[in-house]
């Protein structure tokens, strides 16, 4: 090879070097700039703020009735009969009630209606084919039922140490907050001794807090991080920007999507973050039932501190 040829492919190496450089400067302080906007100090979000969110919240979910009917995801029920509890609101109970007519049956029913729950404390429970490990605790939690109690996955769900695994945050973002919920529901059942129950609760809540330090992209996950915190007693340890954030993230329908927009693209299309930290290229998803229904009832939560329990 002549001088000439190693010179000139010394140069490309330099110019591909030096523009890695610049595109992983670029990186890092994008990356600092969009921690700094979730992590900086404001004022808290007025209660007309947050009323105004309910309200827009409310009529996407009223005005997609039959849409959201078909969303057979009985936590998100709960969530729209929770938000309706808080807030009086007679339409959103009247449209979870005509969920639980026909849509629940089997364990789900104790997830709505406690009558009865003391037989279902020593009886064999099926659970449908397919349910997830925190879906399993969440069952054990509505009905406290010794056979559930030694799952193999219940009891994994119950160590403090499940969603440890390295990376867990970026890898399923919702680890901690199903845990968390599952956890809930076995402490205000009293499954278990609330001394039990309580350092495990603490842990992943500590572990959903330090998430919240970190991960600034408002997308479904992030919602669920914050309500969660708020309905398990950590409501003073929310930053005000982040409930700022997540009015801002809310579209112009009402509703929130599951996707943080990183950049808006002609004919529709962005560059997104949905539940990793590779972005995406595309359509980014619609206004839909799962990040709304936890949207409506993160803003009762907010407005209805007197209820929340």
């Amino acid at each position: 090879m002549s001088k000439r040829a190693i010179g000139t492919g010394w140069l490309v190496a330099r110019r591909c070097v030096a523009a890695l450089g610049v595109f992983a400067v670029a990186i890092v302080a994008i990356w600092a700039y969009c921690e700094h906007e979730n992590s900086k100090q404001v004022p808290a979000a007025t209660d007309a703020q947050l009323r105004v969110g309910f309200a827009n919240a409310r009529g996407w979910v009223l005005r997609n009735r039959a849409a959201v009917l078909a969303q057979n995801n009985f936590m998100l029920w709960l969530f729209v009969r929770e938000a309706g509890r808080l807030s009086g609101d007679s339409q959103l109970l009247a449209l979870a009630d005509d969920y639980q007519r026909q849509s629940v049956d089997g364990v789900v029913r104790f997830f709505f209606d406690r009558t009865g729950v003391e037989a279902a404390y020593d009886s064999h429970i099926s659970l449908p084919d397919g349910w997830q490990p925190y879906q399993r605790l969440f069952a054990y939690g509505a009905t406290c039922n010794i056979q559930l109690s030694t799952d193999v996955m219940v009891q994994s769900m119950l160590s403090p140490s499940v969603c440890e695994q390295r990376l867990a945050g970026v890898r399923n973002p919702w680890c901690r907050t199903h845990q968390l919920m599952g956890l809930r529901l076995v402490q205000k059942n009293r499954c278990l001794p609330d001394e039990e129950t309580r350092p495990t609760l603490e842990h992943v809540q500590a572990g959903i807090l330090a998430e919240l330090q970190w991960d600034f992209r408002v997308e479904d996950a992030y919602l669920q991080k914050v309500w969660t915190l708020i309905e398990s007693g950590r409501r003073d340890q929310i930053k005000a920007v982040w409930i700022h954030r997540i009015l801002a993230a809310q579209q112009a329908d009402g509703g929130w999507t599951a996707a943080h927009i990183i950049l808006p693209l002609p004919a529709g299309r962005a560059l997104y973050w949905e539940g990793s930290l590779v972005p995406h290229l595309g359509r980014p998803p619609q206004t839909d039932f799962h990040a709304t229904a936890q949207g409506l009832y993160l803003l009762a939560l907010l407005l209805h501190r007197d209820r929340a329990s």
